[in-house]
């Protein structure tokens, strides 16, 4: 089911924090990418919101694991893959999919 979360559209390098449905996520534009994550690090619990962009990986402020925004995928072995969710814009309104 798409959700409008936002009714603008982001400007390039920009994170946002949004909750739906009680679940916090962030919003960001890389690289003239939409992606639309969980705000939470896997290991540590600890909002990626903090962290920093680097094209679509995403890195926690915490220990500096790292995660691609396409995939989920963690940079280290030991650590969960990040939930990533469907993400659209129409009309500079951006869509998630839950």
């Amino acid at each position: 089911m798409w959700v409008k979360v936002l009714d603008q559209a982001l400007k390039e390098g920009t994170m946002v924090e949004v909750i739906v449905e009680n679940r916090d996520l962030l919003i960001t534009l890389s690289q003239g990418e939409l992606y639309c994550a969980d705000n939470r690090c896997p290991h540590e619990d600890i909002k990626l919101t903090l962290g920093c962009l680097k094209g679509n990986r995403i890195k926690c402020s915490l220990h500096g694991f790292s995660f691609d925004l396409t995939t989920g995928d963690s940079a280290q072995i030991d650590v969960d893959n990040l939930c990533v969710y469907p993400i659209k814009q129409e009309n500079n309104r951006i869509y998630i999919n839950i």
